[in-house]
């Protein structure tokens, strides 16, 4: 008898200690295939042209021979976007960013421009319309 409640308690003891002997800590590793900023996942230049080229194959009506070549300008303007991030990432320097920005999507828009059919402008156009809406409301900001 003696023998059985010794084997039992050492069967419990090496049951409880393998169970506190489990990792201790877990560590929550970010995603590497995008970047999380403010509670927003941001995707990678990659995935964003992807995404993209999708979304305006679906609204223009990309042809086959049209979405390799939109995907390519919208990818370069991505990897673009990103490094004039990593260049100002200082608060201080946000209206210098904007600047190189707009500039870096008027080029970008143009080369566009050049692979898109006047309809797809056309609806392009229109697209960017809507959007501008859908950020601001519809409104416009009043200076008092």
């Amino acid at each position: 008898m003696k023998k059985s409640l010794i084997l039992a308690a050492l069967a419990f003891a090496s049951v409880t200690t393998s169970f506190a002997q489990a990792p201790a800590t877990t560590t929550t590793q970010l995603p590497t295939h995008s970047v999380l900023h403010r509670g927003k996942q941001h995707k990678t230049p990659e995935q964003s042209a992807d995404h993209h080229t999708a979304m305006l194959t679906k609204k223009l009506s990309l042809t086959a021979e049209q979405q390799p070549k939109v995907r390519q300008i919208l990818l370069a303007q991505a990897q673009e976007a990103q490094a004039i991030k990593a260049k100002y990432p200082a608060a201080d320097q946000r209206q210098a960013m904007h600047q190189e920005m707009k500039a870096g999507r008027a080029k970008y828009q143009q080369q566009l421009q050049g692979v898109l059919t006047a309809d797809q402008q056309g609806k392009l156009a229109a697209l960017k319309q809507e959007h501008h809406k859908g950020e601001h409301g519809g409104k416009t900001k009043m200076k008092s």
